[in-house]
């Protein structure tokens, strides 16, 4: 009878904590959430991942790559928990959620004597192969399956980009390829500028009449530096969200989730969702 009493007071313990994260950990169990997508997401996403799973042990995150066509279609037939892409999500079958506001710098080598540019002059060389002030003459771009080109062409308002120019797979080879050429200009995530030293951020303006404005955090929250993109996830509409997703969401939108997403760089907002 004591042996009986003891499983009825664990059985109760755990359907009193149902519904919680606490009760995955009481109650013996182990929940995974599966993250995929943007490139320029994923950085942010592994550290917020990572101050979650210290905080409830007994949630695994897995956090993948693969670029925001790859967020986006995952979520769409319900593969990932959470899809990520760096760019304006209006697709059918997936609701967004914005996590964070980012800069796209343009990149030079540190070497670079590039200090500023123009849209124009961005436009110029990404479309026709025009060099900027016969310093830059080459480009590099993201392929098609990247949110953050998307972003970068919809702001540069291109529609096309010049034939031969190196098309990458991923933001670390954009800076690789930059990072060994001062004659090479890229773009990137704004977080990926911190503490490298191989390459820099040049100051961009909308018009050759505006002051030019300089790649920082700061400048992206007051709208002064215009090249800025939108870090969200995405989920299933029709599969909504379970309890521990949603759960890691609001831990996303608590301070500390805020404190992460500034240290790394980016904009903290609102969350939409209430």
């Amino acid at each position: 009878m004591k042996k009986f009493g003891k499983v009825v007071a664990i059985a109760a313990a755990c359907a009193a904590l149902a519904g919680s994260v606490a009760a995955f950990s009481a109650c013996g169990s182990t929940k995974t959430i599966t993250i995929a997508g943007s490139t320029s997401v994923q950085p942010l996403m592994g550290k917020l991942a990572d101050a979650y799973m210290e905080l409830h042990g007994d949630v695994t995150i897995k956090v993948d790559g693969g670029g925001s066509g790859v967020g986006i279609s995952k979520a769409q037939d319900g593969t990932v928990d959470l899809g990520m892409a760096s760019k304006e999500v209006t697709d059918a079958g997936v609701t967004p959620i914005k996590i964070a506001t980012d800069g796209i710098a343009l990149i030079v080598s540190a070497d670079s004597a590039l200090e500023e540019v123009s849209k124009q002059e961005v436009f110029d060389l990404y479309a026709n192969h025009t060099p900027i002030q016969d310093i830059v003459t080459d480009a590099v771009s993201r392929d098609t399956s990247s949110g953050t080109r998307e972003a970068f062409m919809d702001l540069i308002e291109l529609e096309a980009i010049y034939k031969g120019q190196p098309e990458l797979t991923s933001q670390d080879a954009v800076i690789e390829n930059v990072a060994a050429s001062d004659k090479v200009i890229g773009y990137c995530s704004l977080e990926a500028l911190a503490g490298n030293t191989e390459i820099k951020g040049v100051k961009y303006k909308e018009n050759d009449t505006d002051t030019a404005v300089a790649p920082t955090t700061d400048n992206v929250s007051s709208g002064a530096y215009t090249l800025a993109r939108p870090f969200n996830i995405i989920y299933n509409t029709e599969n909504g969200l379970s309890d521990i997703v949603n759960d890691f969401i609001d831990f996303i939108f608590s301070e500390e989730g805020a404190e992460i997403i500034k240290a790394n760089g980016q904009v903290v907002v609102a969350d939409s969702r209430k």
